[in-house]
């Protein structure tokens, strides 16, 4: 019978660690962002669906 305990474990441990480094990268690229010299902030407008 498969260890089914360990199999999750493996799994979770493993989500666990990429979401972590999603995290750092996406972490990095926002302070990169931010310590650029561009000014290339943009202002987007939200539009609104007028069918709700």
């Amino acid at each position: 019978m498969a260890d089914y305990k360990t199999m999750y474990y493996k799994l979770f441990n493993k989500i666990t660690d990429v979401i972590n480094d999603l995290q750092e990268i996406q972490q990095l690229c926002e302070q990169l962002y931010v310590e650029s010299e561009e000014d290339n902030l943009k202002n987007f407008e939200v539009l609104k669906n007028s069918e709700n």
